[in-house]
């Protein structure tokens, strides 16, 4: 897998102008299913979802941790050879732990921690 597939799903989530980065920080499903992306379209063209994992206290801290995970089906082929390599959908590429309530920036230093780890 591409830092640059990464860096593509870095992009939709705090870009410019996108707002994914709420759902991260408030999320809205119950544990183990899919935050993010949600539409056929978008799980397609990101290749990987942010499966919820419930809350986690770290020193003093609450944080709602994700599993990213790849999605089935047609995606892109960095993420497809990862997918492939690694154990199928169920396989787990890393976990993000987002601050609760959290601001854009915290976001964003959360997905880039996963991204050191890649």
């Amino acid at each position: 897998m591409s830092r640059r597939a990464w860096n593509s799903v870095m992009e939709a989530i705090t870009g410019r102008g996108s707002k994914v980065w709420e759902k991260l920080a408030k999320p809205t499903v119950g544990r183990g299913k899919t935050q993010w992306p949600k539409s056929a379209s978008d799980l397609e063209n990101h290749g990987v979802r942010f499966d919820y994992d419930g809350t986690i206290e770290e020193n003093g801290l609450v944080y709602h941790k994700y599993q990213v995970q790849p999605n089935a089906g047609k995606i892109p082929s960095s993420w497809k050879d990862w997918r492939d390599k690694n154990g199928g959908t169920h396989a787990v590429i890393g976990t993000v732990k987002v601050k609760q309530d959290a601001t854009k920036d915290d976001v964003d230093e959360a997905l880039k921690s996963l991204e050191e780890q890649l």
